[in-house]
């Protein structure tokens, strides 16, 4: 069910019962100010997107200790009970990795739909407006939509079209009667002078600051207060007003007073939203009937506490009023004198009951706190579902080697076969409460000691521990920003990830995909701009467009065109004969094939690959039902290392014979010696659509869910156990539960569909640059000789994290002294490596370089300022053949001075810096902590977890880096060492934190 839809329902439920508390709790409740609160709020429930949705488990599965008396060793999981057990579970260190197979759950919802339409091509574009509704993260309502996915496609969509057609036409036809309203308006006349100074006596004595205009109408209308889209306006029916006395006048006026007092008016808006939105829902009009009754008794106590000698005269004047109106009809969006069949009750009150109709603070306090709890409140059901329940009947089937023939035979009938298709993503709340269980859990590290952590069943060093620390907080950094509000309405939205044409005949294929910034994904790329030959037309009309060929007949067999990148280098296009090198290339189209002729695996959790074991791996269990439809149930078995060798991977199909052999639905999981999933599933496959194309039936819609480990369900049982019991279901694997989902639908097929010689040929551009994967030269269309080739330098090799700082190789400290980094051992070292100075001029700096260089300068000094007496030594080395006076000068131009050295001369340059580089570099820095290692320096940003961290430091400092595009080089320098300081400044700090806790 698609997640908007499941909402509203939640919604909907809930505000039932809420709705049902308060019809309890009215006869007790004497306040009907209080109630009329209480209903609006429910009302509110209704349309209120929900934030806050725990997971309620249904039918939650008792937890199974199972005795093994064979000494077995399980994984390595949660252990709830403690922190370190809990920590070490949910975060994976890059240096410490733990091996742990995510074995999943399975969600009741099963299905294949089956539209039979023969044709050897098919555009199946006008069945993509729907995709979400087969995605959905949780079930409200168990069972509701089960059965046969085509029926239930169809009934949501049925549902979501009858829905939606209502509400436009709810909408269409309150428009309609609010300006015919509107225009009846036209004909008002303002009041009297004395109607309209006794309207602002009595509005005055209620608190109202600012009073509604009063008009007059010739209309047989009822009195009411009419606010919208125009100042607030009480409109009185003429031919009424002349049948009133003075008394009966002046509480009319306070009755339409009151309902503007109350802010009633803004009460008739939300119930048009809503009932456009929920127009099907008897829920709704008995609550809106509600609502309008104790809004007219608030008005009726407001009017009898105000002018307590009129009740009689009040009396009179609704039955008047109800008397005059009473064929008239109600006027959308308006608040007027009430209905005619609870008149009897209102009299009686009226004369009779000393009602209150206000609220005081500590109630209104309350109730507002109750609405912060509820309207944001909707869970989310779980279900625990170790497999799908399966009943086999033993007669007559296949043999396995047959339903493999069959398959392969069904869909090989359609090659060659041309195909676009895309793939759409989306994860749900299951992600989203397991990221946040994550983050909780790591946050408590900081707090566990080193000998409290076990990886492995092992204690790590101080070294490994410290190194899990960053990690740590670089993981708690990029979940904080998973976790906004804004980046989990984004992780919730289904969207398009993948979009691609494909052609093969089995040995040879054309692909092509557009390159997708994110504002492009959801336009839907046109992938064919035309024919490729001439070969110009790569350059003009496939410049966004990757291109890809693989025939025997190409020598050698690759060809990737990839022209957009002529904007950043003159390299666009390769050829060899490995795809491996190409990581974004993959073949997910289900091919009947048992192997593909190019360099390339079956893809793992696919049609194509469970179906193309050797055949002595399968086993038929026998005939079987999925959702009503005939089907053969058939296993495959193989070893499984990470577990004991008792356990195996089984992958289970619903193979339906009377389709080509089609599997409807495959589940794979880790089993034990009875064949029972031992925690859950990993995956399963749903086919949600097959068509019939040329004689043959191929699967167009196909479903694959993946399952994440579900911790806060693993949490609520261990908190229900005795320790002794915790200890034993620690060594049970975490349960599963649905994650992300992602959907492979084709738009557009064609069954034996040659192709042209030319396309797969895929002829480059005259003057493209190429390179050639087999020598990794590059070449120029036209020319046989490779061009030149640039000497590309040697990696440095950095001085490894958590390593000792080598010495110092120095020709010359410039104040004369001998030190090196022992006569530091104690404090904080910041050891720098600063370009050549000599040839630098500092007396003439061109004018465009100033700017730049005051903002370095004044970045340095604050940086070195903050710590110069903090026990931080801030050391730096130039290169041989620098001199003193120059460095002085140097000094001096930045406004102070620190140690400074000239490094030994060396064949490869400067000793030190070679030593600390493996090479040359003309501007690093090192971060040397009291003991003498290095906890910081150019190593860290070699890879991911440097990008990370720059990313977190400019999250931190409010910095978007998304438009630093956009900004000038100026701008971006300043942002660059803005940045950098923080960054520096942070490293600092914590190593002098460690330091003062030795």
């Amino acid at each position: 069910m698609n997640p908007t839809l499941n909402g509203m329902l939640s919604n909907v439920l809930i505000a039932a019962g809420l709705f049902a508390v308060v019809m309890l709790l009215r006869r007790w409740i004497k306040n009907p100010a209080v109630i009329h609160l209480l209903l609006v709020l429910i009302l509110v429930k209704l349309i209120m997107p929900a934030y806050w949705q725990p997971q309620i488990e249904l039918f939650p599965a008792e937890a199974v200790f199972v005795e093994d008396n064979s000494d077995k060793k399980q994984a390595d999981t949660l252990t709830n009970h403690s922190d370190k057990q809990e920590l070490s579970s949910v975060v994976e260190s890059s240096s410490l990795k733990q091996s742990r197979a995510p074995l999943k759950n399975l969600s009741e919802r099963q299905a294949a739909s089956t539209s039979l339409t023969p044709a050897s091509s098919i555009d199946l574009n006008n069945n993509q407006s729907n995709v979400s509704n087969d995605a959905a993260d949780s079930h409200w309502m168990p069972g509701f939509l089960s059965g046969n996915r085509l029926r239930e496609t169809s009934f949501l969509t049925a549902l979501i079209l009858t829905w939606g057609t209502g509400s436009i036409v709810c909408f269409l036809l309150a428009a309609i009667r609010i300006l015919r309203f509107q225009n009846l308006l036209r004909h008002t006349q303002s009041a009297s002078a004395d109607l309209i100074e006794q309207a602002s006596s009595l509005a005055a004595r209620i608190g109202l600051k600012s009073v509604p205009r009063i008009e007059l109408i010739s209309a047989n209308i009822s009195p009411l207060l009419w606010v919208f889209c125009s100042r607030a306006r009480i409109i009185l029916p003429a031919k009424l007003l002349a049948q009133l006395n003075q008394a009966e006048r002046e509480t009319l006026l306070l009755h339409e007073l009151a309902h503007y007092r109350r802010g009633d008016h803004w009460v008739r808006l939300l119930e048009l939203l809503t009932t456009g939105v929920y127009w099907w829902n008897p829920l709704l009009w008995w609550l809106r009937r509600e609502i309008r009754i104790t809004e007219e008794v608030c008005c009726d106590a407001w009017v009898i506490q105000t002018l307590p000698n009129q009740r009689r005269a009040y009396a009179e004047v609704l039955v008047k009023a109800m008397g005059f109106v009473s064929q008239a009809q109600p006027i959308t969006a308006a608040t007027g004198m009430g209905s005619h069949h609870f008149l009897e009750q209102r009299l009686k009150s009226i004369m009779c009951d000393s009602v209150r109709s206000r609220l005081s603070r500590p109630l209104k306090t309350g109730i507002a706190v109750l609405a912060l709890l509820l309207l944001p409140f909707a869970p989310i059901a779980v279900h625990s579902q170790t497999e799908t329940s399966v009943e086999v009947a033993q007669d007559t089937v296949p043999t396995v080697e047959e339903i493999l023939d069959g398959y392969h035979a069904n869909i090989q009938q359609l090659l060659p076969i041309e195909l676009t298709y895309r793939v759409l993503s989306q994860e749900n709340m299951n992600c989203i409460t397991r990221d946040q269980f994550v983050l909780k859990a790591i946050k408590r590290f900081p707090n566990l000691d080193r000998s409290e952590i076990t990886v492995d069943g092992k204690v790590p060093s101080e070294d490994e521990f410290r190194f899990m620390d960053i990690s740590y907080q670089l993981k708690q950094q990029q979940l904080e920003r998973q976790l906004t509000s804004e980046a989990i309405q984004e992780r919730l939205r289904e969207k398009v990830v993948e979009q691609r044409y494909f052609w093969t005949d089995g040995s040879s294929f054309h692909q092509r995909w557009p390159y997708w910034p994110d504002s492009e994904r959801q336009q839907n790329p046109k992938l064919d701009q035309g024919p490729v030959w001439p070969p110009e037309n790569l350059n003009q009309h496939y410049d966004s467009i990757k291109l890809i060929s693989w025939s025997k007949a190409n020598q050698p067999p690759l060809r990737h065109w990839f022209g957009r990148n002529k904007e950043r280098s003159s390299l666009q296009a390769s050829i060899g004969n490995q795809l491996k090198e190409m990581p974004s290339l993959h073949t997910s189209a289900p091919l009947g094939l048992k192997a593909y002729q190019w360099d390339e695996k079956l893809p793992t959790y696919s049609l194509d690959d469970s179906m193309s074991k050797n055949p002595d791996q399968y086993k038929i269990v026998g005939r079987s039902q999925l959702n009503g439809q005939s089907v053969i149930l058939v296993d495959s078995f193989s070893a499984y290392p990470q577990r004991s060798q008792e356990s195996r991977w089984r992958m289970r199909a619903w193979i339906d014979p009377s389709r080509g052999y089609l599997p409807l639905r495959i589940e794979w999981g880790v089993v034990d010696p009875s064949n029972k999933l031992i925690s859950g599933l990993s995956h399963h496959l749903e086919t949600l659509e097959i068509k019939q194309v040329a004689n043959s039936f191929y699967p167009v819609r196909i479903k694959y869910q993946e399952y994440t480990l579900d911790y806060p369900t693993q949490q609520k049982r261990s908190d229900k156990l005795k320790p002794a019991e915790r200890a034993r279901q620690a060594q049970l694997p975490i349960p599963v539960i649905e994650g992300r989902c992602k959907t492979w639908e084709v738009v557009r097929i064609k069954a034996n569909q040659s192709i042209e010689p030319e396309t797969l040929a895929l002829q480059f551009p005259e003057g493209t640059v190429y390179e050639n994967k087999l020598d990794g030269q590059k070449y120029v269309t036209g020319k046989t000789q490779p061009l030149p080739s640039e000497p590309e330098p040697e990696a440095p090799k950095f001085v490894n994290f958590l390593e000792q700082a080598p010495p110092l190789q120095i020709q010359e400290w410039v104040d004369g002294k001998t030190r090196n980094l022992a006569d530091f051992r104690g404090k904080v070292v910041v050891l720098s490596f600063l370009s050549d100075v000599m040839h630098f001029d500092f007396e003439q700096i061109p004018v465009e370089n100033q700017q730049w260089l005051e903002m370095i300068k004044q970045t340095i000094k604050a940086f070195h300022t903050k710590y110069d007496e903090k026990e931080v030594v801030f050391l730096e080395l130039y290169p041989p053949g620098t001199s003193k006076e120059k460095i002085r000068a140097f000094h001096q131009f930045r406004g102070f001075e620190t140690h400074a050295a000239i490094d030994q001369s060396a064949p490869t340059g400067g000793a030190t810096n070679f030593q600390y580089h493996g090479g040359i570099l003309d501007l690093s820095f090192y971060l040397i902590d009291s003991d003498g290692r290095v906890i910081f320096g150019p190593r860290f940003w070699d890879g991911e977890l440097g990008e990370m961290y720059f990313q977190n430091a400019a999250d931190k400092l409010s910095i978007s880096l998304d438009s630093s595009e956009e900004l000038s080089l100026e701008e971006g320098a300043s942002v660059s060492l803005r940045i950098m300081e923080y960054i520096i400044s942070e490293q600092i700090d914590k190593a002098l934190a460690a330091k003062k806790s030795k």
